[in-house]
Protein backbone atom coordinates (compact mmCIF):
# COMPACT_ATOMS: atom_id res chain seq x y z
CA UNK A 1 0.00 0.00 0.00
CA UNK A 2 2.41 2.26 0.76
CA UNK A 3 4.52 2.21 -2.82
CA UNK A 4 1.09 2.52 -4.09
CA UNK A 5 0.86 5.92 -2.38
CA UNK A 6 3.81 7.05 -3.60
CA UNK A 7 3.25 6.19 -7.10
CA UNK A 8 0.06 8.25 -6.48
CA UNK A 9 1.47 11.21 -4.82
CA UNK A 10 4.21 11.40 -7.40
CA UNK A 11 1.12 11.33 -10.51
CA UNK A 12 -0.68 14.12 -8.46
CA UNK A 13 2.81 16.17 -8.90
CA UNK A 14 3.25 15.38 -12.07
CA UNK A 15 -0.78 16.71 -12.59
CA UNK A 16 0.07 20.02 -10.31
CA UNK A 17 2.77 20.90 -12.51
CA UNK A 18 0.77 20.63 -15.75
CA UNK A 19 -0.32 23.69 -18.06
CA UNK A 20 -3.78 24.21 -16.99
CA UNK A 21 -4.42 27.20 -18.67
CA UNK A 22 -3.87 25.75 -22.24
CA UNK A 23 -6.97 22.73 -21.31
CA UNK A 24 -9.64 23.83 -23.66
CA UNK A 25 -13.46 24.27 -21.37
CA UNK A 26 -14.45 20.58 -21.56
CA UNK A 27 -11.42 19.10 -20.75
CA UNK A 28 -10.80 21.22 -17.91
CA UNK A 29 -14.00 21.06 -16.23
CA UNK A 30 -13.45 16.65 -16.87
CA UNK A 31 -10.29 17.18 -15.37
CA UNK A 32 -12.12 19.10 -12.29
CA UNK A 33 -14.61 16.79 -12.04
CA UNK A 34 -11.28 13.52 -11.88
CA UNK A 35 -9.75 15.57 -9.25
CA UNK A 36 -13.22 16.18 -7.23
CA UNK A 37 -13.24 12.34 -7.14
CA UNK A 38 -9.63 11.64 -6.29
CA UNK A 39 -10.13 14.09 -3.47
CA UNK A 40 -12.79 12.00 -2.00
CA UNK A 41 -11.12 8.64 -2.49
CA UNK A 42 -7.87 9.51 -1.13
CA UNK A 43 -10.15 11.16 2.17
CA UNK A 44 -11.47 7.48 2.47
CA UNK A 45 -7.74 5.96 2.25
CA UNK A 46 -7.07 8.42 5.35
CA UNK A 47 -10.13 7.79 6.72
CA UNK A 48 -9.43 3.86 6.87
CA UNK A 49 -5.88 4.43 8.10
CA UNK A 50 -7.14 6.64 10.88
CA UNK A 51 -9.72 4.06 12.15
CA UNK A 52 -7.45 1.08 11.93
CA UNK A 53 -4.66 3.22 14.20
CA UNK A 54 -7.50 3.84 17.00
CA UNK A 55 -8.27 0.08 16.67
CA UNK A 56 -4.87 -0.11 17.77
CA UNK A 57 -4.71 2.28 20.18
CA UNK A 58 -1.72 4.30 18.38
CA UNK A 59 -2.71 7.62 19.82
CA UNK A 60 -3.25 6.36 23.22
CA UNK A 61 0.31 5.00 22.80
CA UNK A 62 1.62 8.18 21.88
CA UNK A 63 0.17 10.05 24.74
CA UNK A 64 -2.82 11.85 22.70
CA UNK A 65 -6.16 12.57 24.92
CA UNK A 66 -7.73 11.83 22.11
CA UNK A 67 -7.76 10.97 17.93
CA UNK A 68 -8.70 14.58 17.56
CA UNK A 69 -5.28 15.31 19.79
CA UNK A 70 -2.88 13.18 18.08
CA UNK A 71 -4.17 14.14 14.41
CA UNK A 72 -3.85 17.62 15.51
CA UNK A 73 0.01 17.34 16.84
CA UNK A 74 1.22 14.66 13.85
CA UNK A 75 -0.20 16.62 11.21
CA UNK A 76 -0.57 19.78 12.17
CA UNK A 77 -4.40 20.10 10.91
CA UNK A 78 -7.02 22.13 12.54
CA UNK A 79 -9.18 19.89 15.36
CA UNK A 80 -12.58 20.41 13.61
CA UNK A 81 -10.92 18.43 10.19
CA UNK A 82 -9.58 15.49 12.80
CA UNK A 83 -12.61 15.15 14.34
CA UNK A 84 -14.62 15.29 10.93
CA UNK A 85 -12.02 12.19 9.49
CA UNK A 86 -12.57 10.43 12.43
CA UNK A 87 -16.32 10.54 12.09
CA UNK A 88 -15.97 9.56 8.55
CA UNK A 89 -13.90 6.62 9.52
CA UNK A 90 -16.50 5.10 11.50
CA UNK A 91 -19.53 5.57 9.33
CA UNK A 92 -16.75 4.20 6.62
CA UNK A 93 -16.29 1.35 8.91
CA UNK A 94 -20.67 0.67 10.09
CA UNK A 95 -21.18 0.44 5.99
CA UNK A 96 -19.63 -1.31 3.50
CA UNK A 97 -21.98 -0.10 0.91
CA UNK A 98 -21.25 3.76 1.44
CA UNK A 99 -17.05 2.97 2.11
CA UNK A 100 -17.61 1.38 -1.19
CA UNK A 101 -19.36 4.57 -2.70
CA UNK A 102 -16.79 7.22 -1.26
CA UNK A 103 -13.81 4.80 -1.65
CA UNK A 104 -14.77 4.84 -6.00
CA UNK A 105 -15.10 8.69 -5.81
CA UNK A 106 -19.24 8.69 -6.61
CA UNK A 107 -20.07 10.38 -2.76
CA UNK A 108 -18.08 13.23 -1.63
CA UNK A 109 -17.03 13.13 2.32
CA UNK A 110 -19.77 15.70 3.31
CA UNK A 111 -22.76 13.63 1.52
CA UNK A 112 -21.05 10.63 3.27
CA UNK A 113 -21.85 12.02 6.41
CA UNK A 114 -25.37 13.32 6.13
CA UNK A 115 -25.83 9.73 4.65
CA UNK A 116 -24.70 8.17 7.79
CA UNK A 117 -26.38 10.65 9.89
CA UNK A 118 -29.77 9.88 8.72
CA UNK A 119 -29.27 5.84 8.64
CA UNK A 120 -28.24 6.47 12.25
CA UNK A 121 -31.32 8.62 13.08
CA UNK A 122 -33.79 5.26 11.87
CA UNK A 123 -35.58 3.62 14.73
CA UNK A 124 -34.30 0.58 16.08
CA UNK A 125 -36.95 -1.84 14.86
CA UNK A 126 -36.48 -1.01 11.50
CA UNK A 127 -35.45 -4.39 9.57
CA UNK A 128 -32.13 -4.90 8.47
CA UNK A 129 -33.52 -4.95 4.32
CA UNK A 130 -35.57 -1.73 5.03
CA UNK A 131 -32.07 -0.11 6.29
CA UNK A 132 -30.20 -1.19 3.53
CA UNK A 133 -33.06 -0.19 1.26
CA UNK A 134 -32.76 3.48 2.76
CA UNK A 135 -28.81 3.80 2.22
CA UNK A 136 -29.15 2.51 -1.16
CA UNK A 137 -31.97 5.20 -2.18
CA UNK A 138 -29.86 8.08 -0.17
CA UNK A 139 -26.04 7.02 -2.12
CA UNK A 140 -28.31 6.75 -5.26
CA UNK A 141 -29.56 10.70 -4.31
CA UNK A 142 -26.35 11.85 -4.05
CA UNK A 143 -25.54 11.90 -7.57
CA UNK A 144 -28.36 14.70 -7.90
CA UNK A 145 -28.51 16.47 -4.29
CA UNK A 146 -26.01 18.53 -2.07
CA UNK A 147 -25.33 17.34 1.49
CA UNK A 148 -28.11 19.89 2.94
CA UNK A 149 -30.65 18.48 1.10
CA UNK A 150 -29.73 15.30 1.30
CA UNK A 151 -29.82 15.41 5.07
CA UNK A 152 -33.32 16.51 4.94
CA UNK A 153 -34.71 13.97 2.70
CA UNK A 154 -32.69 11.64 5.27
CA UNK A 155 -34.56 12.95 7.88
CA UNK A 156 -37.96 11.63 5.41
CA UNK A 157 -36.28 8.78 3.42
CA UNK A 158 -38.54 6.53 6.19
CA UNK A 159 -41.92 7.75 4.25
CA UNK A 160 -39.98 7.41 0.87
CA UNK A 161 -39.20 3.34 1.21
CA UNK A 162 -42.29 2.86 3.84
CA UNK A 163 -44.99 5.19 4.56
CA UNK A 164 -46.78 2.63 6.99
CA UNK A 165 -43.75 2.75 9.00
CA UNK A 166 -43.01 6.38 8.77
CA UNK A 167 -46.85 7.17 10.19
CA UNK A 168 -46.00 5.24 13.35
CA UNK A 169 -42.60 6.08 14.04
CA UNK A 170 -42.52 10.16 13.46
CA UNK A 171 -42.88 10.95 17.21
CA UNK A 172 -39.70 8.19 17.72
CA UNK A 173 -37.79 9.56 15.10
CA UNK A 174 -38.23 13.37 16.62
CA UNK A 175 -36.96 12.32 20.12
CA UNK A 176 -33.28 9.98 18.38
CA UNK A 177 -32.92 13.51 16.78
CA UNK A 178 -33.75 15.53 20.09
CA UNK A 179 -30.66 12.66 22.03
CA UNK A 180 -28.78 12.91 19.15
CA UNK A 181 -28.67 17.03 19.58
CA UNK A 182 -27.88 16.65 23.08
CA UNK A 183 -25.01 14.08 22.28
CA UNK A 184 -23.47 16.63 19.79
CA UNK A 185 -23.87 19.84 21.92
CA UNK A 186 -20.65 21.32 21.59
CA UNK A 187 -19.13 25.19 21.43
CA UNK A 188 -15.45 25.97 20.46
CA UNK A 189 -12.89 29.02 20.00
CA UNK A 190 -10.32 28.52 18.17
CA UNK A 191 -7.27 31.28 17.46
CA UNK A 192 -6.29 31.68 13.92
CA UNK A 193 -3.45 33.38 14.71
CA UNK A 194 -4.77 36.68 13.00
CA UNK A 195 -5.85 38.66 15.95
CA UNK A 196 -9.09 36.56 15.25
CA UNK A 197 -10.86 33.73 17.11
CA UNK A 198 -13.52 31.18 15.21
CA UNK A 199 -16.30 30.25 16.89
CA UNK A 200 -18.35 26.99 16.23
CA UNK A 201 -20.64 24.41 17.51
CA UNK A 202 -23.98 23.13 18.09
CA UNK A 203 -27.19 23.56 20.10
CA UNK A 204 -30.41 22.03 20.64
CA UNK A 205 -33.28 23.79 19.00
CA UNK A 206 -34.07 24.62 22.40
CA UNK A 207 -30.77 25.67 23.79
CA UNK A 208 -30.38 27.55 20.50
CA UNK A 209 -33.69 29.57 21.64
CA UNK A 210 -32.48 30.64 25.25
CA UNK A 211 -29.32 31.80 23.72
CA UNK A 212 -30.98 33.99 21.05
CA UNK A 213 -34.00 35.38 23.41
CA UNK A 214 -30.42 36.91 25.63
CA UNK A 215 -28.75 38.20 22.75
CA UNK A 216 -31.63 39.46 20.33
CA UNK A 217 -32.20 42.86 23.07
CA UNK A 218 -28.73 43.71 22.42
CA UNK A 219 -28.40 43.57 19.03
CA UNK A 220 -31.91 44.71 17.62
CA UNK A 221 -31.02 47.05 14.64
CA UNK A 222 -32.39 49.92 16.82
CA UNK A 223 -29.34 49.89 18.58
CA UNK A 224 -27.60 51.43 15.89
CA UNK A 225 -29.77 54.22 14.97
CA UNK A 226 -28.48 57.16 14.60
CA UNK A 227 -25.01 56.08 14.22
CA UNK A 228 -22.64 56.85 11.24
CA UNK A 229 -21.10 53.54 11.30
CA UNK A 230 -24.22 50.84 11.16
CA UNK A 231 -22.77 47.09 11.86
CA UNK A 232 -24.11 43.94 10.37
CA UNK A 233 -26.49 42.08 11.96
CA UNK A 234 -23.41 39.50 12.81
CA UNK A 235 -21.39 42.17 13.95
CA UNK A 236 -24.14 43.22 16.60
CA UNK A 237 -24.62 39.50 17.44
CA UNK A 238 -20.89 39.21 18.01
CA UNK A 239 -21.04 42.70 20.71
CA UNK A 240 -24.55 41.23 22.43
CA UNK A 241 -22.40 37.67 23.20
CA UNK A 242 -19.42 39.41 24.55
CA UNK A 243 -21.85 42.52 26.90
CA UNK A 244 -23.67 39.44 28.06
CA UNK A 245 -20.54 37.53 29.39
CA UNK A 246 -18.94 40.68 30.40
CA UNK A 247 -22.16 40.90 32.63
CA UNK A 248 -21.44 37.58 33.43
CA UNK A 249 -18.36 38.19 35.04
CA UNK A 250 -19.13 41.10 36.79
CA UNK A 251 -22.21 39.61 38.82
CA UNK A 252 -19.45 37.39 41.26
CA UNK A 253 -21.79 34.32 41.02
CA UNK A 254 -19.39 32.23 38.43
CA UNK A 255 -17.84 29.25 40.24
CA UNK A 256 -13.89 29.46 40.75
CA UNK A 257 -11.17 28.44 38.42
CA UNK A 258 -7.98 26.91 40.03
CA UNK A 259 -8.79 28.95 43.43
CA UNK A 260 -9.15 31.93 41.74
CA UNK A 261 -12.21 34.12 40.40
CA UNK A 262 -13.36 34.02 36.42
CA UNK A 263 -11.22 36.56 34.85
CA UNK A 264 -9.42 37.84 31.83
CA UNK A 265 -5.35 37.94 32.32
CA UNK A 266 -3.51 40.38 30.71
CA UNK A 267 0.14 40.41 30.77
CA UNK A 268 1.63 43.89 29.22
CA UNK A 269 5.24 45.33 29.83
CA UNK A 270 4.82 47.97 32.69
CA UNK A 271 6.18 50.92 30.26
CA UNK A 272 3.65 50.05 28.06
CA UNK A 273 0.86 50.46 31.13
CA UNK A 274 2.40 53.97 32.30
CA UNK A 275 2.64 55.32 29.08
CA UNK A 276 -0.18 56.53 26.80
CA UNK A 277 0.54 57.24 22.95
CA UNK A 278 0.14 60.46 22.03
CA UNK A 279 -2.42 59.32 19.85
CA UNK A 280 -4.53 58.40 21.66
CA UNK A 281 -5.46 61.14 24.24
CA UNK A 282 -8.76 59.95 25.53
CA UNK A 283 -6.83 56.63 27.12
CA UNK A 284 -6.34 57.16 30.29
CA UNK A 285 -2.82 56.62 31.80
CA UNK A 286 -2.28 53.67 34.60
CA UNK A 287 0.17 54.23 37.20
CA UNK A 288 0.43 51.57 39.88
CA UNK A 289 1.64 53.26 42.50
CA UNK A 290 5.37 52.24 44.14
CA UNK A 291 5.63 49.91 46.79
CA UNK A 292 7.47 51.36 50.05
CA UNK A 293 10.69 50.19 49.82
CA UNK A 294 10.23 47.83 46.89
CA UNK A 295 14.31 47.64 45.01
CA UNK A 296 14.48 48.85 41.55
CA UNK A 297 13.30 46.24 39.08
CA UNK A 298 10.90 44.70 41.70
CA UNK A 299 7.32 44.29 41.45
CA UNK A 300 5.15 47.68 41.94
CA UNK A 301 2.21 47.34 43.85
CA UNK A 302 -1.28 47.24 42.23
CA UNK A 303 -4.41 49.09 42.42
CA UNK A 304 -7.59 46.98 43.48
CA UNK A 305 -10.45 46.56 41.74
CA UNK A 306 -13.19 48.83 40.81
CA UNK A 307 -16.74 47.95 43.07
CA UNK A 308 -18.23 45.21 41.00
CA UNK A 309 -15.77 44.63 38.42
CA UNK A 310 -13.31 42.06 39.21
CA UNK A 311 -13.28 40.50 35.48
CA UNK A 312 -10.09 41.48 34.14
CA UNK A 313 -6.15 40.96 35.97
CA UNK A 314 -4.12 43.07 34.20
CA UNK A 315 -0.11 42.19 35.08
CA UNK A 316 2.55 44.90 34.54
CA UNK A 317 5.51 42.64 33.31
CA UNK A 318 8.70 44.67 34.49
CA UNK A 319 11.97 43.72 33.19
CA UNK A 320 14.74 43.33 35.11
CA UNK A 321 16.46 47.16 33.88
CA UNK A 322 13.39 49.61 34.52
CA UNK A 323 14.72 51.94 31.84
CA UNK A 324 14.86 49.20 29.05
CA UNK A 325 12.08 49.41 26.23
CA UNK A 326 9.51 46.64 26.02
CA UNK A 327 10.08 44.42 23.86
CA UNK A 328 8.89 44.42 20.26
CA UNK A 329 5.98 42.69 19.39
CA UNK A 330 5.50 42.08 23.17
CA UNK A 331 2.77 44.83 23.83
CA UNK A 332 0.28 42.93 25.41
CA UNK A 333 -0.27 38.95 26.06
CA UNK A 334 -3.45 36.95 27.06
CA UNK A 335 -2.67 33.89 29.46
CA UNK A 336 -2.55 31.37 26.22
CA UNK A 337 -0.11 33.79 24.71
CA UNK A 338 -2.46 35.64 22.17
CA UNK A 339 -1.16 39.46 21.71
CA UNK A 340 -3.34 41.87 22.17
CA UNK A 341 -2.78 45.83 21.35
CA UNK A 342 -1.51 48.01 24.20
CA UNK A 343 -4.39 50.17 23.58
CA UNK A 344 -6.79 47.15 24.29
CA UNK A 345 -4.85 46.22 27.49
CA UNK A 346 -4.77 49.78 28.93
CA UNK A 347 -8.67 49.68 28.01
CA UNK A 348 -8.94 46.17 30.28
CA UNK A 349 -6.44 48.10 32.90
CA UNK A 350 -8.89 50.94 33.52
CA UNK A 351 -11.53 48.40 35.48
CA UNK A 352 -9.06 45.66 36.52
CA UNK A 353 -7.00 44.64 39.43
CA UNK A 354 -3.71 45.39 38.44
CA UNK A 355 -1.02 42.57 39.99
CA UNK A 356 2.51 43.15 39.80
CA UNK A 357 5.10 40.78 38.50
CA UNK A 358 9.04 40.48 37.11
CA UNK A 359 10.07 39.19 34.57
CA UNK A 360 13.43 38.08 33.10
CA UNK A 361 15.08 38.97 29.82
CA UNK A 362 13.56 35.79 28.27
CA UNK A 363 10.14 36.06 29.62
CA UNK A 364 10.65 33.79 32.93
CA UNK A 365 9.00 34.57 35.81
CA UNK A 366 11.52 35.74 38.57
CA UNK A 367 9.18 37.13 40.99
CA UNK A 368 5.28 36.87 41.62
CA UNK A 369 3.87 36.61 45.62
CA UNK A 370 4.68 34.50 48.49
CA UNK A 371 4.67 30.66 47.94
CA UNK A 372 2.18 28.55 49.17
CA UNK A 373 1.19 24.45 49.66
CA UNK A 374 -1.54 24.88 47.50
CA UNK A 375 -0.97 26.38 43.49
CA UNK A 376 -3.15 29.05 44.11
CA UNK A 377 -3.43 33.08 44.05
CA UNK A 378 -0.07 34.41 43.34
CA UNK A 379 1.95 30.78 42.55
CA UNK A 380 -0.87 30.43 40.28
CA UNK A 381 -1.12 33.31 38.32
CA UNK A 382 2.95 32.65 38.38
CA UNK A 383 2.56 29.44 36.41
CA UNK A 384 -0.10 30.88 33.99
CA UNK A 385 2.41 33.42 32.90
CA UNK A 386 5.05 31.04 31.98
CA UNK A 387 3.14 28.22 30.90
CA UNK A 388 0.22 29.54 29.28
CA UNK A 389 -2.07 26.37 30.09
CA UNK A 390 -1.10 22.38 30.05
CA UNK A 391 2.45 22.31 29.27
CA UNK A 392 2.49 19.27 28.13
CA UNK A 393 3.64 18.69 24.40
CA UNK A 394 1.33 18.97 21.93
CA UNK A 395 -1.70 19.93 24.30
CA UNK A 396 -3.44 22.98 24.07
CA UNK A 397 -5.72 22.68 27.29
CA UNK A 398 -6.00 25.90 28.26
CA UNK A 399 -5.27 27.59 32.02
CA UNK A 400 -8.48 26.60 33.45
CA UNK A 401 -8.73 23.15 32.83
CA UNK A 402 -5.00 22.95 33.72
CA UNK A 403 -3.75 21.74 37.24
CA UNK A 404 -1.21 22.38 39.11
CA UNK A 405 1.97 19.69 39.30
CA UNK A 406 4.81 19.66 41.81
CA UNK A 407 7.91 17.70 39.81
CA UNK A 408 9.25 16.63 43.10
CA UNK A 409 6.02 15.58 45.33
CA UNK A 410 5.07 17.69 47.93
CA UNK A 411 5.06 14.41 50.11
CA UNK A 412 9.04 14.05 49.05
CA UNK A 413 10.02 17.38 50.27
CA UNK A 414 9.34 19.62 46.90
CA UNK A 415 8.26 22.98 47.71
CA UNK A 416 5.37 24.68 46.08
CA UNK A 417 7.63 26.82 44.02
CA UNK A 418 7.75 27.62 40.49
CA UNK A 419 10.67 26.46 40.22
CA UNK A 420 9.13 22.96 40.85
CA UNK A 421 5.98 23.12 39.19
CA UNK A 422 3.97 23.12 35.59
CA UNK A 423 0.95 23.42 34.64
CA UNK A 424 -0.92 20.04 32.87
CA UNK A 425 -4.67 19.01 32.12
CA UNK A 426 -6.21 16.43 34.04
CA UNK A 427 -5.31 13.69 31.01
CA UNK A 428 -1.45 14.39 31.43
CA UNK A 429 -1.22 15.20 35.12
CA UNK A 430 -2.06 11.07 35.34
CA UNK A 431 0.29 10.74 32.77
CA UNK A 432 2.87 11.93 34.34
CA UNK A 433 2.33 9.71 37.58
CA UNK A 434 2.60 6.64 35.32
CA UNK A 435 5.51 6.34 32.75
CA UNK A 436 6.40 9.99 31.52
CA UNK A 437 9.11 12.01 33.33
CA UNK A 438 9.06 15.86 33.47
CA UNK A 439 11.48 18.40 34.76
CA UNK A 440 12.61 22.20 34.32
CA UNK A 441 15.33 22.99 31.24
CA UNK A 442 17.59 25.32 31.95
CA UNK A 443 15.63 28.35 30.76
CA UNK A 444 12.96 27.47 33.24
CA UNK A 445 10.43 25.96 30.97
CA UNK A 446 9.40 22.12 31.16
CA UNK A 447 10.53 19.74 28.95
CA UNK A 448 8.85 15.85 29.42
CA UNK A 449 10.90 12.58 28.68
CA UNK A 450 8.99 9.68 27.19
CA UNK A 451 9.11 6.32 28.24
CA UNK A 452 11.63 3.90 26.98
CA UNK A 453 8.70 2.13 25.45
CA UNK A 454 7.94 4.89 22.70
CA UNK A 455 11.31 6.67 22.81
CA UNK A 456 14.58 4.52 23.38
CA UNK A 457 16.51 7.52 24.16
CA UNK A 458 13.92 9.20 25.70
CA UNK A 459 14.68 12.87 23.98
CA UNK A 460 12.98 15.39 25.84
CA UNK A 461 10.25 16.74 24.29
CA UNK A 462 8.95 20.24 24.69
CA UNK A 463 5.69 22.03 23.65
CA UNK A 464 5.29 24.53 20.72
CA UNK A 465 2.00 26.35 21.84
CA UNK A 466 1.85 28.83 24.56
CA UNK A 467 5.45 29.37 24.06
CA UNK A 468 6.09 33.76 24.26
CA UNK A 469 8.42 33.79 21.00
Amino acid sequence: MLEDLARTRAALTESAGAAVWALPDDELTACLEEAWAGVQQLTAVTAHLIRQAEARSIPKSEAASSTVVWLRQRFRIAPWTGKRLQMLGAALDASPSLDAAVSAGSVSVDQALAIAEAIEDLPDDTGRDMVAEAESALISFASDFDPIVLSRLGARILAHIDPDAADRHDEVALKRQQERAHRRRGFTLSPLGNGQVRLSGRLSTAAAATVKAALDPLCHPSRDAGSDQPRTPEQRRADALVDICALALRTGDLPTTGGEPPQVVVTIPIETLRNTPPSDPETPTVVPPATPGAKPGGPAAGRGPRSGSPATTCKPAANRDPAAPPQAGRSALLDDGTPVSASDARLMACDALVIPAVLGTDGQVLDVGRARRLFTGPIRRALILRDGGCSFPGCDRPPAWSEGHHIVPWADGGVTALSNACLLCRHHHRLIHDDWQVRLHEDGRPEFLPPASLDPQRRPRRKAYHQRL
